[in-house]
């Protein structure tokens, strides 16, 4: 396996293939990981290989996925599917594929692995049947599946709201959404409207998803629920009750299955790791690659692109890639600055559009304070199964920091490292101690990443310094 390259971009989401596309059509050598087998990312998973009907199906954004997977697949890039990045350093990146760890070699290092399901532990989300609306999303492209219903929504984000029309769509009942966003929100939105039309298309799928089936109809219906707050889950044989309170009367929704979302944040266990700088977003309160527009880091080598580097979409990562990888493409010599920055106005512009768009998005869908601090009944490290009331004792014993809470009482020490309870853990000492939570970083990495046989180490060869 060849182990010299000039760009190793990890992630073949929209950012990903998008940059590796332009790196190749200038010549440069590009290896691609991904952890899946398919490229595509999240949002075009399985794009590639899906029939045309179910491309349809699924929506317009999701059927555009497949022309950028087709050139992907067409370009000179060579991509390694099935391949977890669980060490990075300047210059190399530590891989493991198929019960083999190697050290890829490159010139620039390109971070491109997207954002997940924000994790928001409540009574009850271990449940069998209980799933996050990202997952029911992921099971419906990649495998044609989706809960037989009636089906209960609870959080917040656009994800919500276009998981109710892809049930609608393929007639799963649903019982009912409990929506936790405050009303507030939406007023404080509507004073960064002018920005959000920068992007009509956006703002006309938000108006109306679903083609008449709009937000309004779904209230007027009384699928939705707004201001939802203090959920909790109990199941009784096949059944799964949501209990929650709404406006100020408690309520009851009743179902077989439950998703539950409470936005998207960026993934940046691999930026931690790397030693990158990370910014604080205070409207989504998460953590991000701090980048300029370029995707350069603080770590020379190391870029970053997409939504690492803050939840813009589809759109913005796609322009994200290219335009880092045309300058990663001035920095090699593959291209004059000149040519470099008449070959990116399209997509700054771009960028540009899609940067307009997030004071609104980010203010309409903000997080609910109350859905972010988990019950003491919640479990809120799974690996652990350590709840939020047994690592609130510790924390008011005079722990004030998730890394201290960590060597205490041991949440974040299982098989995810901390990737499902680094937040809760967070919000919950930022509460308990009075403390501004962008003093309190994430979980510090450390490598591997991901569990690995010692045997699988021992084996590795180690290439000398330098290409």
């Amino acid at each position: 396996m060849r182990t010299q390259w000039d760009i190793v971009i990890i992630g073949a989401g929209p950012a990903g293939m998008s940059a590796a596309l332009q790196a190749t059509r200038h010549g440069l050598s590009v290896l691609v990981l991904d952890r899946q087998a398919e490229p595509g990312g999240q949002i075009f998973r399985s794009a590639g290989s899906a029939s045309a009907d179910k491309r349809k199906q699924i929506g317009a954004d999701y059927a555009r996925g497949e022309a950028l997977v087709r050139e992907f697949r067409q370009s000179p890039a060579t991509f390694l599917g099935g391949a977890n990045v669980w060490h990075l350093a300047p210059g190399r990146a530590y891989v493991s594929h198929q019960g083999t760890s190697h050290v890829m070699q490159a010139r620039q290092i390109l971070i491109a692995t997207g954002a997940m399901e924000r994790p928001v532990p409540l009574p009850g989300w271990t449940l069998p049947g209980v799933l996050g609306a990202g997952a029911a999303d992921v099971l419906l492209k990649s495998a044609s599946m989706l809960p037989e219903g009636p089906v209960v929504l609870c959080g917040n984000g656009p994800l919500i709201l276009q998981t109710v029309v892809h049930l609608k769509h393929f007639g799963i009942p649903i019982a009912g959404v409990a929506l936790t966003g405050s009303p507030a929100s939406l007023f404080k939105a509507a004073l960064r409207m002018p920005g959000a039309l920068l992007r009509p298309q956006v703002g006309g799928v938000a108006l109306d998803m679903g083609g008449g089936q709009n937000v309004a109809g779904w209230f007027h219906d009384g699928i939705c629920h707004p201001a939802a707050n203090d959920i909790s889950i109990r199941r009784d044989g096949e059944t799964l009750t949501v209990d929650f309170t709404s406006f100020g009367k408690r309520k009851s929704l009743q179902g077989t299955a439950v998703l539950l979302h409470e936005g998207v944040v960026p993934e940046t266990r691999i930026t931690r790791l790397a030693r990158c700088r990370h910014a604080w977003n205070p409207r989504q309160r998460y953590w991000h690659a701090e980048t300029d527009v370029w995707g350069k880091t603080n770590v020379c080598g190391i870029r970053v692109a997409g939504d690492s580097a803050g939840v813009r979409g589809a759109d913005a990562a796609i322009a994200s890639g290219e335009a880092v990888a045309l300058d990663i493409c001035r920095e090699i010599g593959a291209l004059t600055l000149e040519t470099r920055d008449r070959l990116a106005k399209a997509a700054l512009f771009r960028l540009y559009r899609c940067d307009a768009m997030q004071p609104f998005m980010e203010t309409f869908f903000a997080p609910s304070p109350s859905a972010l601090l988990p019950a003491d009944d919640a479990v809120v490290c799974r690996c652990e199964e350590l709840t939020a009331g047994e690592l609130r004792r510790t924390i008011e014993a005079g722990c004030y920091s998730p890394d201290g809470l960590k060597s205490q009482a041991r949440p974040g020490m299982g098989t995810c490292q901390g990737r499902m309870c680094s937040a809760a853990v967070a919000e919950m000492i930022a509460h308990a101690h009075g403390l501004p939570i962008e003093t309190l970083p994430p979980y510090h990495a450390q490598p591997p990443l991901f569990p690995l046989p010692l045997e699988e180490l021992a084996s590795m060869s180690i290439p000398p310094e330098g290409l």
